[in-house]
C-alpha cells in the first residue's frame, strides 16, 4: 500500500509519534474489523444494479419475462484521495503489480492501476489484505455505495443456496440420466426440441440450461417446473410423458402453436391459450388435456397423433401404462402384452 507515493509504514503502529502512525492504525483497525466480521476469510464487493432485466426468450422461443442482460464491466481505479481522521486528504494507492521507484525517494504504483469488476468481486483477506482495506475504506465507489459490501450471513446463505442449486442441477442432468431413452423423455418433457437429432451430451447441456432458466423463473412464478420438480419427475409421471409427447409432436410438425394463441393439429383447433398463459402455452395445453372433465378431448388428441408405427416404437413400460390409463384401461396387475393390445385397439383401430 502506498500513501502519498511512499510505502505505508505499518510498523508505525508501535510509535504514536511516527509520521505514519495514524495511517497505520487506520489500516490495522480496518483489517481487524474485516477479519472479525468475515470469519471465512473472504469479503465480497457487489455492484449495485449491475444486473438489469428485460423481456427475452429461452432456447425454445418461450417468453421469459425477466431475463438478465449482459453485464458491462467496470474499471475501478486503485488509487484515491481519502480523509484519514484529522489528517485531511491523502492519496492512497493499492499496488497489485510491482511498484516503480521515482525521483526523490517516491514510488509509483506501476502498470496495474485499476481492476475490472462485473457483478461482484471476492477478495481473500489473507492473500490480499491491501486490496480489501483499500476497497472497503478508501475507494469512492464503496463510499458512494456504487459498490456495497455484502452482509456476511446473508451472503453466505445466498452463495450456499446458489451452490446447492447448481450442484443438484448438474448431478440430476449428468449423473442420474445414464439411460438415453429416459434422457430424451426428460429433455422433451422440459422443452428441449429435436432431441432425436442431437448427441446425448448436447441434450444434457441444453437441458441443464433450460433448468437454470426455469429455476430463475420459478422465483417469480411457483408454477414453473425447475430442478426440484425435475428430480421428482425422474420416476416418470403421466404429466411428464404427456409433455414429452407434445414436444415430439411439435418436433415432427404434427402439432403446431401459432401466433393467434391456438394449438392445432392440421386445421383442427385443440385449444385457445389465454393471453396470460401464452408464455407457458405448452403447460396450458397439457393442463387442459389432463383436466378431469376433458378426458374425451385427451383421448381424441392422442388418437389424432398416434400411429401404429409410433406404438411399435415404444420401449418403456410406463409409457404403455400412461396410454392405457388415458384409454380407460387399468394396467395394474396386467401383463404388458395385454396392455399393448388394448392401447393399440383403442388408439389405432383397424
Amino acid at each position: 500500500m502506498l500513501l502519498d507515493s511512499l510505502p505505508l509504514d505499518l510498523e508505525a503502529i508501535n510509535d504514536p509519534k511516527a509520521k505514519h502512525y495514524n495511517f497505520a492504525k487506520e489500516y490495522n483497525d480496518t483489517l481487524a474489523f474485516l477479519q472479525d466480521t468475515y470469519k471465512n476469510g473472504f469479503v465480497r464487493f457487489k455492484r449495485q444494479g449491475a444486473v438489469k432485466y428485460t423481456k427475452g426468450a429461452d432456447n425454445t422461443g418461450k417468453e421469459v419475462p425477466k431475463m438478465a442482460e449482459p453485464v458491462q464491466p467496470w474499471r475501478i481505479p486503485l488509487q484515491a484521495y481519502a480523509v484519514t481522521g484529522n489528517k485531511g486528504k491523502h492519496l492512497w494507492a493499492c499496488c497489485l503489480g510491482t511498484p516503480e521507484p521515482k525521483a526523490n525517494g517516491l514510488w509509483d504504483m506501476g502498470r496495474t492501476r485499476s481492476l475490472t469488476i462485473k457483478e461482484d468481486l471476492l477478495v481473500n483477506l489473507n492473500e490480499n489484505p491491501d486490496l480489501a482495506v483499500f476497497l472497503y475504506k478508501f475507494s469512492p465507489f464503496v463510499r458512494k455505495k456504487l459498490i456495497v459490501v455484502a452482509d456476511p450471513k446473508k451472503d453466505d446463505a445466498e452463495l450456499g443456496e446458489a451452490e446447492r442449486e447448481l450442484t443438484e442441477r448438474k448431478y440430476a442432468v449428468w449423473n442420474m440420466l445414464g439411460d438415453e431413452n429416459k434422457l430424451k423423455t426428460m429433455a422433451r418433457g422440459y422443452g428441449v426440441a429435436e432431441v432425436d437429432n442431437k448427441q446425448p451430451n448436447a441434450i444434457r447441456k441444453e437441458l441443464e440450461k433450460q433448468l437454470e432458466i426455469n429455476d430463475k423463473l420459478k422465483r417469480q412464478n411457483p408454477a414453473v417446473k425447475g430442478t426440484k420438480e425435475f428430480i421428482e419427475e425422474m420416476k416418470v409421471t403421466d404429466g411428464l410423458l404427456l409433455r414429452a409427447f407434445v414436444q415430439k409432436a411439435v418436433d415432427d410438425k404434427k402439432l403446431e402453436y401459432k401466433g393467434d394463441g391456438r394449438w392445432r393439429i392440421g386445421q383442427k383447433i385443440i385449444v385457445q391459450v389465454p393471453q396470460g398463459e401464452i408464455s407457458r402455452n405448452k403447460d396450458y395445453l397439457c393442463n387442459y388435456l389432463m383436466a378431469g372433465n376433458n378426458l374425451d378431448k385427451y383421448q381424441e388428441f392422442l388418437k389424432d397423433l398416434l400411429s401404429k408405427e409410433y406404438l411399435e416404437g415404444i420401449t418403456e413400460k410406463k409409457e404403455w401404462q400412461w396410454l392405457a390409463k388415458v384409454s380407460g384401461f387399468n394396467p395394474e396387475f396386467k401383463k404388458l402384452e395385454e396392455t399393448k393390445k388394448v392401447c393399440t385397439e383403442f388408439f389405432c383401430p383397424v
